[in-house]
């Protein structure tokens, strides 16, 4: 990995400057994948697509704004956000409006991921509220009705919204030849059948 000028983003509620990492080359050795579709990549490191305004607190959509370089030094922020912090986003931007379809997706997809990077992705004692759940359900339907196109991905999202009954019988019509994937449904069926939705790692499968 090597870092380079930092992008320099400026928020467009107040104003205040924000330098986040720029990327000149990296890889993906080492990363870890997820059956929610996240992928950890320590040699490849992803700037948030929604960051926090340092001064004002508020949230806006990196892609929307103009970015700018630093002419020397680097930057290793990254404007990564808990989930407390990316629900209270979600809901300013969803009352703000989005502004295509691919934007929310990719919104609402990153509000999954803090959501099990909070609850299930490492070891903890955090439980999730009934509001938590509730928010998070609305959420996964939301990308079962409208981004997911694989199915097994899409039984995988049913497993982890609770669903277990339409997770198996969507995987009952999923043929894979691959042994990959095959391990991947395999292990979707077996955490399903007792009932288990938290998010597994398929990188060793």
């Amino acid at each position: 990995m090597l870092p380079g000028h930092p992008q320099i983003v400026k928020c467009p509620f107040c104003g205040t400057d924000k330098e986040l990492l720029s990327l000149m080359s990296g890889n993906t050795i080492g990363a870890r994948y997820w059956s929610d579709n996240k992928r950890d990549a320590p040699m490849l490191p992803q700037v948030s697509i929604v960051q926090k305004c340092p001064k004002c607190g508020k949230f806006y959509i990196l892609s929307r704004q103009e970015v700018k370089y630093a002419k020397d030094g680097c930057s290793i922020e990254l404007g990564t956000l808990t989930f407390p912090e990316m629900k209270e986003a979600f809901i300013q931007l969803n009352n703000e409006g989005f502004e295509s379809a691919n934007e929310e997706c990719n919104v609402r997809l990153l509000l999954f991921h803090t959501y099990n990077d909070c609850f299930y992705r490492v070891e903890t004692d955090k439980q999730p509220t009934e509001d938590d759940k509730q928010f998070m359900l609305n959420n996964i339907n939301w990308l079962i009705d409208n981004w997911v196109q694989d199915e097994l991905l899409k039984a995988e999202l049913y497993r982890e919204s609770g669903n277990f009954q339409q997770c198996i019988e969507t995987l009952s019509n999923v043929n894979v030849t691959d042994d990959f994937l095959l391990r991947i449904k395999d292990e979707i069926i077996r955490l399903a059948e007792v009932k288990d939705s938290s998010v597994f790692e398929i990188t060793n499968l």
